[in-house]
C-alpha cells in the first residue's frame, strides 16, 4: 500500500491505523475524504464556502441582478380568500369595491345569481332588507298603500315585485406579519422586489342581519304605537321615560367606545372610499403591474461578507 496523503486518509477511515506512524498524517484528512468516493466520508467543517461545497445535483442555473421598487410599498395588498377555492373570472369578479386607506380595510360586492334553483327567493326578500335605507313595511303600512293603490288605479294593479338579495359583501381582516414580505417580479431578466406590509383575508360580511334587526326593532315599535293609544299624559310620560332611558344609553355607549382601542375607533369612524375593481387580464391592471418594475438603479453595498452573510441565515452554528 502506497503512504500517500489519499491512502492514509483512506487507511484512518476504515479504521487500520495502525499500520502508519501517526508523523505520517496529513494536516486536514477531511478535505481529502470529501475529494474521495466514500460514503462514510465525514462532512467538512470548514466555513470557507464556494461554489465547489455546493450540492452538485442542484447547480445554480441562472443569476439576476436584484432591484427594490418602492413606488407600490405603501399601496399594494395581498389578498387571501380562505372560503374561496377557485379564482375570480372575468365575469364572476367583484362588481364594487371599497377602501378604508388609513385603517387599510377592503370591501368587495360579489353578484348573487338569483336565478339559480339553489337561490331561496323567500330569505333573499328577507336578507334584501338590510341591504337599503327603506323601511320595514309593517301590516298597517301595507294596508294603507293597498288603500292608497285602490283609489289611485283599481283593483287590478300589478303587485310591485320585492327586492332580492343579489349580492354578497366580502370583508377583510387584518392578518398580523410575523415577518417581512416582499413581491418579486421577473423582467428583462432582472428581479424587482417592492415591500408588502399589508395581509389581508376576505370573509363574508353580514352587516345587513344588524341593520335587518334595527329595522325590525324600529317596525315592532311602530306597531306597538299604533295599538296601543294611550291618554296624553300617559303619552308625555312614556316620552319622558324614553327620553332618560336614551341619555342612560348614550352614557353606556360612551364607556364602550373608550374601550375601544385608538385604531379600532379610527377605522369606525373613517369613511368607505370607492374604488373601481379591474380584472388582472384588464390594460387597467397591466399598467399598474408594470409600477412593480424599478425605475432607478442604485447599486446597494453590503456591510457583510457573503460568508458573513450565510453564517447569519444558517440555522446550524459551527
Amino acid at each position: 500500500m502506497s503512504d500517500s496523503p489519499e491512502a492514509i486518509a483512506v487507511a484512518e477511515l476504515h479504521g487500520d491505523t495502525n499500520s502508519r506512524s501517526p508523523s505520517g498524517t496529513p494536516t486536514s484528512i477531511s478535505n481529502v475524504a470529501l475529494h474521495s468516493d466514500l460514503v462514510d466520508a465525514p462532512p467538512s467543517l470548514s466555513t470557507d464556502y464556494s461554489y465547489s461545497d455546493m450540492d452538485e445535483d442542484d447547480p445554480v442555473v441562472a443569476e439576476f441582478p436584484v432591484y427594490l421598487s418602492t413606488e407600490l410599498s405603501k399601496d399594494l395588498y395581498l389578498l387571501q380568500y380562505p372560503m374561496r377555492n377557485t379564482p375570480f373570472g372575468p365575469r364572476q369578479g367583484p362588481m364594487a369595491a371599497r377602501i378604508k386607506p388609513e385603517a387599510k380595510m377592503v370591501q368587495l360586492d360579489l353578484p348573487l345569481d338569483t336565478r339559480s334553483n339553489f337561490y331561496s327567493t323567500e330569505r333573499g326578500e328577507d336578507f334584501a332588507m338590510g341591504m337599503n335605507d327603506k323601511a320595514v313595511k309593517t301590516a298597517y303600512d301595507r294596508r294603507m298603500e293597498e288603500h292608497e293603490d285602490e283609489q289611485r288605479f283599481g283593483k287590478n294593479k300589478k303587485q310591485q315585485e320585492d327586492e332580492l338579495l343579489d349580492k354578497m359583501t366580502l370583508t377583510s381582516t387584518l392578518v398580523p406579519t410575523q415577518t417581512k414580505y416582499l413581491v418579486g417580479v421577473l423582467h428583462n431578466d432582472e428581479l424587482h422586489v417592492t415591500p408588502l406590509s399589508t395581509v389581508i383575508q376576505m370573509r363574508p360580511g353580514f352587516n345587513y342581519l344588524d341593520k335587518m334587526d334595527e329595522k325590525l326593532k324600529a317596525a315592532n315599535k311602530r306597531i306597538h304605537d299604533v295599538e296601543q293609544q294611550e291618554e296624553k299624559k300617559k303619552v308625555e310620560s312614556q316620552a319622558q321615560t324614553v327620553q332618560v332611558s336614551m341619555k342612560q344609553n348614550e352614557r353606556e355607549g360612551s364607556s364602550r367606545r373608550n374601550l375601544y382601542s385608538m385604531a379600532v375607533r379610527n377605522a369606525d369612524e373613517e369613511t368607505w372610499k370607492p374604488v373601481v375593481y379591474h380584472d388582472e387580464n384588464s390594460p387597467e391592471a397591466e399598467a399598474e403591474y408594470n409600477r412593480l418594475y424599478a425605475t432607478e438603479s442604485m447599486e446597494l453595498k453590503s456591510d457583510m461578507t457573503q460568508s458573513d452573510f450565510l453564517d447569519q441565515i444558517s440555522g446550524i452554528k459551527l
